[in-house]
């Protein structure tokens, strides 16, 4: 049987709609996160102290609106110069930064396309000052091992910017890309260092002084620091940078011989872990002034019976190059995990969308990477000395990806009002994550960095 259809069943409300409300904005989780970045942080200061880019007499907007603008884009997830210009059009955006107009693409572009390798290099060091202070304050414990993960990772391109060339990309063979390093501090999450670099760039290339320029930026002398990189950093220079600091590492092995030296090896088998061996030997490499340490771990993958006298026996190997003591299968889980730096790697890139923003110039390029990046920090910073292991709200905001933080705590509906000359900006009665969103905030108000 059908039903006939009634019309005046269906209940709903007619909304009439008028442009008539004033300084209305999507970004209200920006207000926490300028308080952060500009009254705990400092950014005003480091810019000042740190960038000298030249300013014309008839300039209009700062260096703190144009790079604010930029950082605050990548954190609401715009990709483009123009999305930043769109976003400068916020009036609750503009009181935040102070603009008296938005800030159009042009004059962003001008203003970025400015940057030399000397203005990058200040640039960093303006990201060191915020850390600094980050680490002055963060609850980072000597006791524990602090590990920094190595990587590089590459960024393809759609034109011909400069510094864009063809390498190794193993998802779009032929395609032009960037080449960028990364460091990260696994306590923290945050990314420690980076360069930004041609695509013709090997992995391990300059790997030795990106570890000094880290050491810089570590929170200080009194941890133990691990340093874990894939192959592509099983490098002399590196190895030895790191020992002169007095740092351990854990580098996989990437040697023409390996099979056949490992092959020779003695190997001893791991109790109450079948199929499971490891070894352990020396091994002084081409070029190297002493020998060093290798750790062999072999998994027993499948065994061959079929048309074979005897059985054969096939293994999965692995081979590390280490400075410290540990169980075999303790380095093997170790290195494993480091898989987690990768999904870091990708919250930077496709999440907050550093080396999306792309102009013809390279060391523009190169600014904007650092931008995006400082944003990644920014988010896992204002975190991280917010989070408490006894409020499971906040705590939880730690855990989660950029993405997700930035849907529940930056894309806040809200509303900024002047009563006595004093700015109140009205949030939604409703907001599912009001408690979340608050503890926050409160905590930010309270850090004394």
């Amino acid at each position: 049987m059908i039903r006939k259809y009634d019309k005046k069943s269906i209940k709903t409300n007619k909304i009439s709609v008028e442009f008539s409300d004033l300084n209305l904005t999507n970004y209200a989780g920006l207000v926490p996160v300028a308080e952060f970045l500009f009254k705990k942080l400092d950014f005003f200061k480091a810019l000042k102290i740190h960038l000298f880019l030249p300013l014309r007499n008839n300039f209009t907007f700062h260096n703190y609106q144009i790079f604010s603008t930029i950082i605050f884009g990548y954190l609401c997830s715009y990709r483009r110069i123009v999305h930043f210009e769109e976003l400068s059009k916020d009036r609750v955006i503009q009181k935040i930064l102070g603009l008296r107009k938005y800030v159009d693409e042009n004059t962003i572009g001008r203003r970025l396309k400015q940057f030399t390798f000397k203005n990058s290099h200040q640039l960093t060091e303006v990201t060191h000052f915020l850390q600094r202070k980050v680490h002055r304050s963060a609850q980072i414990f000597p006791s524990q091992r602090q590990i920094v993960d190595i990587d590089s990772s590459v960024k393809g391109v759609y034109g011909s910017q400069e510094g864009a060339a063809i390498g190794y990309n193993d998802k779009k063979k032929g395609q032009k890309s960037y080449h960028p390093i990364l460091a990260f501090l696994k306590s923290t999450k945050e990314c420690l260092h980076s360069w930004y670099r041609p695509g013709n760039t090997y992995t391990g290339n300059g790997a030795a002084e990106f570890i000094k320029e880290c050491f810089e930026r570590l929170p200080g002398k009194d941890y133990s620091y691990l340093f874990r990189a894939d192959s592509g950093f099983f490098d002399d220079k590196l190895l030895s940078t790191v020992e002169e600091y007095g740092a351990s590492y854990l580098v996989k092995v990437k040697l023409k011989n390996l099979r056949s030296l490992l092959t020779k090896q003695t190997w001893f088998s791991i109790p109450g872990l079948n199929g499971i061996e490891y070894c352990e030997f020396f091994y002084q490499c081409h070029g190297w002034k002493s020998p060093r340490k290798f750790v062999g771990l072999r998994i027993l993958k499948e065994i061959l019976r079929e048309d074979r006298l005897f059985e054969e026996y096939i293994y999965d190997n692995h081979c590390f190059v280490v400075n410290f003591e540990e169980a075999p299968i303790e380095i093997y889980q170790l290195y494993r995990d480091r898989a987690e730096c990768e999904n870091w790697i990708e919250a930077v890139k496709q999440q907050i969308g550093a080396g999306f923003t792309n102009v013809d110039h390279f060391w523009a390029n190169d600014t904007l990477w650092q931008l995006g990046v400082l944003a990644y920090n920014i988010t896992i910073w204002m975190r991280y000395l917010t989070c408490s292991e006894g409020d499971p709200r906040v705590g939880k905001s730690w855990r989660q990806e950029p993405n997700t933080f930035r849907n529940w705590f930056i894309h806040t509906a809200g509303k900024l009002v002047c009563h006595a000359g004093q700015y109140l900006l009205k949030l939604p009665k409703y907001h599912p994550y009001r408690k979340d969103w608050w503890s926050i905030y409160e905590k930010v108000l309270c850090l004394q960095i």
